[in-house]
């Protein structure tokens, strides 16, 4: 068993470009995001098909009985679903679950989140430490730098947004960060990397995408970096958890015209179960500027979904932290991490609301070959767990299914529905 420890992270102390869907997913049906189909296990109705659906409603469209309808298209809400994971830390037992023949692939690591992943409008992922691999060699704890094939396996999987913005950041220092940067520009341009930046141009402008004809601003910042100094030639190359920059960033979203801006803070405590005052703090602030959403990452385990309103009573759902994806820490609660699923509704005379928010746990599964991966809890099993690689640590020899079921009624309290494995926040 390979013997790393966690992150290593220290206690908490303009214009924006759109981008379009790169293709949408074809499925049949018509069942949204949290529809029947979901709670089964099977992958709801893809962009396509709503598309589809919305286009065959237009005036002057025959029904099937034959009868011509009347629908005023304009009238109709608009709706947008996100979906979004938490941190991918890579030691080294997560790249080499990929390595086979001199080559390198991870969709294993996506393979049983990618229905999720594909359905929603905006799928997003935390990826906690760089991929540089372009021009460093692979390295692990303490200083992270993983395979750039892990960014081909998010593409994959369905990803559109990945966020960089952590305490890892600078692990490569700055040039760790032009070479993520310029893959992903040069091999996946559909997809955002932020929370990083190669220039100030880059920095002082806002991720935004737009689907469904609702625009969407995606706001990340980190609260550390590991004490590692913001390189004096490129102080715009991370975004740091500063309250001027967190207010510049708002005011750029709005001057782009967001509809929603869902924030994304790398904040908290390692391991700790529930926010501290900092991240209270922060979401306040966060709230008052016009937040619609906040989803945390950073402190390797699962915090609570709480509801916060804003000023004009506006409801804020606030997922605390998502804890890990994937990862090869050996700790049993490091291996619970969430994976928050939120549906917006676009009234045509009204600001856009939340109309549902839920986590869904996922479990890591560790294995030194293509069987690691990160299951919904629904999906996971008691023969899986007994299998997982963590439980040769110390302390994990009990490590089950029902451990896992357990935490998260400790961590969700009582509205955690272990049967469907899913927490629903009431709105």
């Amino acid at each position: 068993m390979l013997q790393q420890r966690g992150d290593g992270a220290p206690p908490c102390a303009a214009s924006a470009p759109v981008v379009s869907r790169r293709a949408l997913l074809a499925a049949a049906g018509a069942l949204g995001l949290f529809g029947a189909q979901a709670l089964s296990g099977c992958a709801p109705a893809g962009k396509a098909d709503a598309g589809r659906a919305a286009d065959a409603r237009q005036p002057g469209v025959t029904s099937p009985s034959g009868l011509a309808t009347v629908f005023d298209a304009e009238a109709a809400p608009r709706s947008l679903t996100l979906c979004m994971v938490g941190d991918i830390l890579v030691h080294e037992g997560v790249w080499m679950s990929g390595e086979s023949d001199g080559r390198r692939s991870y969709d294993h690591l996506f393979a049983q989140v990618k229905p999720h992943l594909r359905a929603a409008d905006i799928a997003i992922v935390n990826q906690e430490t760089i991929l540089a691999s372009t021009a460093f060699d692979l390295s692990g704890y303490p200083t992270f730098n993983g395979p750039v094939e892990i960014a081909d396996a998010e593409v994959a999987a369905g990803v559109d947004v990945a966020l960089a913005a952590t305490n890892h950041a600078l692990d490569m220092g700055f040039a760790g960060i032009q070479a993520e940067l310029a893959y992903w520009r040069e091999h996946h341009p559909e997809v955002v990397c932020t929370g990083i930046a190669d220039s100030q141009a880059d920095y002082d402008s806002v991720a935004m995408l737009e689907r469904n004809g609702i625009k969407v601003a995606v706001l990340n910042f980190t609260e550390s970096t590991n004490g590692i100094p913001v390189p004096a030639a490129a102080p715009y190359c991370v975004r740091l958890l500063d309250r001027a920059k967190v207010e510049a960033d708002f005011a750029a979203a709005r001057a782009a015209g967001a509809d929603i801006t869902v924030v994304c803070p790398h904040w908290g405590s390692e391991y700790a179960l529930e926010p501290n005052a900092a991240q209270r703090a922060w979401a306040q602030v966060f709230c008052e500027l016009g937040a619609d959403a906040i989803i945390g990452t950073h402190t390797h385990v699962i915090e609570p979904v709480e509801l916060l309103y804003g000023a004009d009573g506006r409801r804020i759902p606030v997922f605390w932290s998502l804890g890990n994806f994937i990862s090869w820490q050996n700790r049993k609660d490091t291996m619970v991490g969430g994976m928050a699923e939120l549906a917006f509704e676009k009234p045509a005379d009204g600001a856009v609301r939340v109309t549902s928010a839920r986590l869904t746990p996922v479990v890591s599964h560790l294995a030194l070959s293509p069987q690691m991966s990160a299951y919904p809890i629904a999906g996971y099993t008691e023969d899986l767990a007994r299998a997982n690689a963590v439980r040769s640590e110390p302390g994990c020899e009990d490590f089950s299914l029902s451990w896992c079921h357990d935490f998260c009624r400790r961590v969700l309290g009582d509205g955690y529905d272990a049967a469907a494995g899913v927490y629903r926040l009431t709105m």
